[in-house]
């Protein structure tokens, strides 16, 4: 699947997120998070893998980590990395922002 535009630029980007925010996004069938902290954004899938729970309710720590809050699961938002290795890691996707506006690749 190609990169999908989901802004129009970035600022509307930085207008929609305030720092350690999370969004969902539909795009076509599939759900994604996407999320800012600090000045950087990440994108990835919406639901915990230990029990599906939503994303999009979860925190967002000053270490870089989204945390489910059904459990407490911590996962790196750059890696997807699980913290404690309870689980599988979170499926990230790559978020770039381009002159033509900011994609998410789906692939």
């Amino acid at each position: 699947m190609p990169s999908i535009r989901v802004f129009e630029n970035t600022a509307q980007l930085h207008q929609a997120f305030a720092h350690k925010s999370i969004r969902l996004l539909r795009i076509g069938e599939k759900k994604v998070c996407l999320a800012r902290h600090g000045q950087a954004f990440f994108a990835f899938e919406h639901l915990c893998p230990h029990q599906m729970h939503p994303l999009s309710e979860a925190q967002i720590t000053a270490f870089g980590e989204v945390v489910c809050p059904l459990h407490a699961y911590r996962f790196h938002l750059q890696t997807g990395s699980e913290a404690n290795q309870k689980c599988r890691d979170l499926k990230t996707f790559e978020v770039e922002i381009r002159q033509e506006g900011v994609f998410i690749n789906l692939y």
